[in-house]
């Protein structure tokens, strides 16, 4: 390290005095010297005044900033160690000359410090040195000659080389918007370890952080790359940072802050504390009008809240609680507040609040995660029905509404036939016939749902299936409880709620209100494939499905029903009966129940009829396998139907399947 040394004073010759005794210094007089280039003749010109006079004495140094020079530090430090030797090695033989002579060794005292200041400060420049070579080595482009080392900035950073490298070159891009290819890569190799992370956002500090994020909104490639990286380097420190850094990261008071923000959390994984207070900030700026210092012209391709949401989609419980604790929130984002680009993002948000967490944990008055969701679910129906009513577009897409109802798919059929009007929004008393345990469920309206539904069918027709399979999933599972149970009245019971359920999912698709003849258009078209593909593999859908359902379990059916799907509607109908969708609903419905009893052995030996319906594992053919393409006979289709048309006198079957249909045929708006 060396630092600006002025250059000497130049001293004009002495010249002695007359009357100077001999021996006296001489005063020093100044000499003139003649101008080169000036005519003798001509008078020098006096020169030029200034109030200013120059100092003598050169300025302190400045001990925060100074420069080093890799090379002649190397040479330096090596010095210093050859005098720390020397020191060392002829210490005490001086001192042991000096005593022999009987002189005074105290002052010896003096050299012996030295050498330990020496000593002690020899890793200091060692480490300083090291740095100066990580900043133009490793993280920048090699330099020469002096670089200047911030003696601040390498305290921030804890006198890690590395981080005091990365802080220098991030600064420096808050300045200047640009980003080197070696310092983002060795950014990238360090934003997993935690020590590194949480280092590189002391010696930042949060202000500049969020500058060279603002740089990064609009950038090239390498700077969205650095954005990535940043994000994930702040979740990774996020958990170890204090309320000091977070309060100074999120005091958001420009929009370029808001979105500078927005894409800090949009990437990482993120301490949930630290998530919700980030988010709650983008929320509290976005909802700042223009007088407030809000943003006067939203770019919707650069939206802070798709950011937010794409975060908070990433933590269902950061997600929950954002939503849950703040009462306007859901209806701000599902009503009040769309996105041009983000229907994606706000709804795997609203997903992760209402479908992960499922439990029946904890009491109304002290809420579990599970009762946050029904509460959730509940809600998010009322208030996409009263977006319907206003006219208003959908802020998330319809396979979020789908997946949510079939999450719910057990309240949705419980909803089919009761009238919605106790105003609650978590049901806390399962009907006696549902099996123990099940997870709080959600209240929600008859209307509500066929509506929301009718809405979503609309625009995607794959949703469809998604609630036909999900209504298949549980009635499977409610049937099977029951008839181990041997209780008739509640085997019948679950009977009707199976059909009720089936039926309002059927009514919401529009296709029973068809007039006899009528053209099915393409929207139909592909509506009446979802429900014979489900039809055509209701049975075949694992039975032991995860459950409650979720967005995983949704996914493990979609490769058998797409498949089913595939098979083209009949192009040689000109027409459809206009009950057809309500027949195969109907018929899947009755096949559960018959599955049910067929399981529990509650039919007695058939001994008159053929059986040839019934699998080699007990298990009845789908409709799909009764009546197989290109098959001009259905022999196994004729069986079944003779066999089901038969009253099975002894046992429950009659009861519960005209209890089926009655629920079902209910369950359409055109009987309200």
């Amino acid at each position: 390290m060396s630092h600006p040394v002025p250059d000497a004073l130049p001293t004009p010759p002495s010249q002695a005095k007359t009357d100077q005794p001999p021996g006296d210094y001489a005063q020093p007089t100044p000499t003139p010297l003649p101008t080169p280039g000036r005519p003798a003749d001509q008078a020098t010109p006096p020169p030029a005044q200034t109030t200013a006079k120059p100092s003598l004495t050169p300025s302190p140094p400045d001990w925060n900033y100074s420069g080093i020079t890799p090379s002649q530090m190397d040479r330096f430090e090596r010095d210093l160690g050859r005098v720390e030797s020397t020191v060392r090695a002829h210490e005490p033989r001086i001192r042991e000359a000096l005593s022999r002579l009987q002189l005074d060794v105290s002052a010896l005292a003096a050299l012996r410090e030295m050498g330990n200041f020496i000593s002690s400060k020899r890793p200091e420049l060692r480490r300083r040195n090291t740095t100066i070579q990580s900043l133009t080595t490793t993280w920048g482009a090699d330099t020469a000659g002096m670089v200047p080392f911030d003696e601040a900035l390498y305290n921030r950073s804890s006198s890690d080389a590395d981080v005091y490298a990365a802080a220098n070159r991030l600064a420096e891009t808050a300045k200047t918007g640009k980003i080197d290819k070696k310092t983002l890569s060795e950014l990238e190799k360090r934003i997993g370890d935690p020590a590194f992370a949480t280092m590189l956002m002391h010696a930042l500090g949060a202000t500049t952080y969020r500058s060279v994020m603002a740089k990064t909104v609009r950038g090239d490639k390498q700077l969205h790359r650095l954005q990535i990286a940043l994000s994930q380097a702040l979740g990774t420190a996020s958990s170890r940072l204090d309320a000091g850094w977070r309060e100074e990261l999120t005091a958001v008071r420009t929009p370029a802050d808001h979105e500078a923000l927005a894409k800090a959390i949009k990437y990482g994984s993120f301490d949930a504390g630290f998530l919700l207070q980030a988010a709650r900030a983008i929320d509290a700026h976005d909802r700042k009008t223009p007088a407030q210092g809000g943003t006067v012209l939203r770019d919707y391709h650069q939206d802070p809240i798709v950011d937010m949401m794409t975060a908070l989609a990433r933590n269902p419980a950061v997600a929950q609680d954002f939503f849950a604790k703040d009462p306007t929130a859901l209806k701000r984002f599902l009503v009040e507040r769309p996105t041009l680009n983000g229907k994606e993002e706000v709804g795997r948000a609203v997903e992760a609040a209402t479908t992960v967490f499922r439990d029946h944990d904890g009491t109304a008055q002290n809420p579990s995660r599970g009762f946050l969701s029904a509460e959730l679910a509940s809600e998010f129906a009322e208030l996409q029905r009263e977006r319907i009513n206003k006219g208003g577009k959908s802020a998330v897409p319809a396979s979020t509404t789908a997946l949510i109802f079939a999450a719910y798919i057990p309240d949705v059929a419980y909803a089919s036939k009761k009238s919605g009007l106790s105003g609650a929004r978590v049901r806390t008393v399962n009907p006696e016939h549902w099996p123990p345990n099940e997870p709080w469920g959600a209240q929600f309206r008859t209307e509500d749902l066929r509506v929301v539904m009718e809405e979503a069918f609309e625009e995607d027709p794959k949703t469809v299936s998604t609630l036909m399979a999900a209504q298949t999933v549980w009635s499977k599972r409610l049937l099977d409880h029951n008839a181990a149970s041997g209780d008739h009245k509640s085997f019948v019971a679950a009977a009707k709620e199976v059909g009720a359920g089936f039926g309002l999912v059927t009514d919401a698709t529009g296709l029973a209100r068809m007039a006899e003849g009528q053209k099915l258009d393409e929207a139909q078209e592909r509506k009446m494939k979802e429900i014979m593909a489900v039809v055509n593999t209701g049975l075949a859908i694992p039975q032991k499905a995860g459950w409650p359902i979720a967005a995983g379990v949704v996914g493990s059916w979609s490769s058998l029903i797409e498949d089913s799907a595939k098979t083209e509607v009949n192009k040689n109908q000109a027409t459809y009966e206009a009950n057809v969708a309500k027949a195969r609903s109907e018929f899947l419905a009755t096949q559960l129940v018959a599955q049910a009893m067929f399981d529990h052995g509650l039919f007695a030996q058939e001994t008159r009829r053929s059986l040839s319906f019934l699998k080699a594992d007990g298990t009845l053919m789908t409709l799909g396998e009764m009546t197989p393409e290109n098959a001009t006979q259905h022999p196994h289709f004729d069986a079944y139907e003779q066999w089901a048309e038969d009253d099975h006198e002894g046992t429950i079957w009659k009861k519960a399947k005209e209890e089926l249909v009655d629920a079902y045929g209910r369950a359409f708006s055109e009987h309200k």
